[in-house]
C-alpha cells in the first residue's frame, strides 16, 4: 500500500511541476501589450496681445469766450428827443447851465375850457380861461443849456444881459396866480439841449 501512494505522490509532484513550468512559460512567452500612450493636453491657444491704447484724456471743456459787456456810450442819451415842449420850470441852475423842468400839457380857447371843466374846475370859471395847462406826470427831467440860449421872455423887455434874464426866469417861474404856477415855457431842444426858452401865461389876460 505504501509503494502505492509513493507513486501517486511523485506523479502528482511531477504533473505540478509540469504545470508551473508551461504556465510560466506561456505568461513570458506573450508578448507584453503596449504601454498606452500618453497624450500631453493641448496647448491652449495663444492669442497675440493686442496692443494696449492708452487710456482717453478726460475731455476738457473749451474756454468760453469773455462775456462782452456793452461799452458804454460815449455821450449819453438825450433826456428829451428834438422837439418843441410846453413845461414848467422848477429850477434854474445859473452855475453848471442846466435847467430842471416838469412837462406840461397847454390848451387853447375853446379847448381850454373843456379840458378845465374835465380836471374839475367849475364851468364858470372854465368859460373865461383862454389858456389852460394840465399837468398830470410828476416827473422830472433835468436839460443843459446851450451856450447861444435865447430867451424870450414876457412882456418883451429887451434885456440884453443873458444873466439878467436868466435871473428874471428864476423870478417867473416861480410866479403863482390862482395857486399854479403863472408862467409855463416852451422849450426848444436840439442834440438834447435847450437852445430856446420862450415864455407865456397860464392865466387869462384880463
Amino acid at each position: 500500500m505504501r509503494p502505492v501512494l509513493t507513486i501517486i505522490a511523485v506523479i502528482f509532484a511531477a504533473a505540478v511541476a509540469v504545470t508551473g513550468c508551461s504556465t510560466h512559460t506561456t505568461a513570458a512567452d506573450q508578448p507584453s501589450a503596449p504601454a498606452p500612450q500618453v497624450t500631453a493636453a493641448p496647448a491652449p491657444p495663444t492669442t497675440a496681445a493686442a496692443p494696449r491704447q492708452p487710456a482717453p484724456k478726460p475731455l476738457t471743456p473749451a474756454p468760453q469766450p469773455p462775456i462782452a459787456h456793452p461799452a458804454p456810450p460815449l455821450y449819453p442819451a438825450p433826456v428829451l428827443a428834438d422837439g418843441r415842449y410846453d413845461s414848467y420850470i422848477r429850477t434854474v441852475d445859473t452855475n453848471r447851465q442846466r435847467l430842471v423842468v416838469d412837462l406840461v400839457q397847454v390848451f387853447k380857447y375853446p379847448a381850454s375850457v373843456d379840458a378845465a371843466i374835465t380836471d374839475g374846475l367849475a364851468r364858470d370859471r372854465a368859460q373865461v380861461l383862454d389858456v389852460w395847462v394840465r399837468n398830470q406826470n410828476p416827473r422830472l427831467r433835468t436839460l443843459p443849456l446851450a451856450s447861444d440860449l435865447q430867451i424870450d421872455l414876457l412882456p418883451g423887455d429887451c434885456i440884453e444881459s443873458r444873466n439878467h434874464q436868466l435871473a428874471k426866469l428864476v423870478k417867473d417861474s416861480r410866479a403863482i396866480s390862482n395857486s399854479r404856477p403863472a408862467f409855463y415855457f416852451t422849450l426848444t431842444v436840439a442834440g438834447g439841449v435847450v437852445h430856446r426858452i420862450q415864455e407865456d401865461k397860464t392865466f387869462s389876460a384880463c
